[in-house]
């Protein structure tokens, strides 16, 4: 099912949505939504769902509150379950927090996952 919504553009913005629109011979609506796919926070599509609502709630918290769960310095949630486990949900949540990071525009080169 799809939903349509409005959205008013800069005339900047709607220019350079035209141009590069005219530029790969797509409608305006289809570069319109790649880059909303291409600019939406990492998707949890392929995470376990058990997971969802601990990670979505990454996305409220500040840039220096993500760059301390990415750095491993922000307690994580004290799950023990074996799925957690299995998941590596600390490795989980420390890779959703650098993606939400690299989203909202910081550089994650120097981080390191293990």
């Amino acid at each position: 099912m799809k939903k349509k919504i409005t959205l008013e553009l800069s005339t900047t913005d709607y220019n350079l949505l035209k141009d590069i629109a005219d530029a790969c011979k797509w409608p305006i609506e289809e570069v319109a939504m790649q880059c909303l796919k291409s600019g939406l926070p990492p998707s949890l599509s392929k995470v376990p769902a058990a997971f969802h609502d601990e990670l979505l709630s990454l996305n409220a918290l500040s840039d220096q509150a993500l760059m301390k769960v990415a750095d491993g310095k922000a307690p994580a949630p004290k799950e023990n379950s074996e799925l957690y486990k299995k998941a590596n949900f600390v490795a989980l949540r420390r890779t959703y927090a650098l993606s939400l990071l690299r989203w909202r525009g910081h550089p994650i080169e120097h981080y390191e996952l293990f």
